[in-house]
């Protein structure tokens, strides 16, 4: 016959975390990335433990300067507002040996 133990009360509150195995914090990371893909984020590359998402897009550097010189350069001004606000925005999302998950903007 087998015993089963049950802590006291309050014995878990000063017990130490458990560390998670590689693959429980590889599943908790591939939630977390399928959640900001599905949020419109990419995955620019990847660990087992660690993804960099992207946002956002590069603007066209080549377009913007044909418009600018198109219009003596009065296209200039929202070159620069696109240049300043858009853009690509890139985050770290990472899974420590406890199985905590972050995301970190870059």
């Amino acid at each position: 016959m087998t015993e089963v133990l049950t802590p006291a009360p309050g014995e878990l509150e000063h017990a130490q975390p458990v560390r998670k195995s590689a693959d429980e914090r590889k599943e908790s990371l591939a939630r977390l990335v399928t959640a900001q893909l599905a949020a419109g984020s990419r995955v620019e590359s990847g660990s087992d433990y660690q993804a960099v998402l992207v946002r956002g897009h590069r603007p066209n550097n080549t377009l913007h300067l044909i418009l600018t010189l198109c219009t003596f350069g009065l296209w200039g001004i929202v070159w620069i507002a696109v240049a300043a606000i858009g853009g690509e925005k890139r985050s770290v999302a990472s899974v420590d040996e406890w199985g905590n998950s972050a995301i970190q903007t870059v």
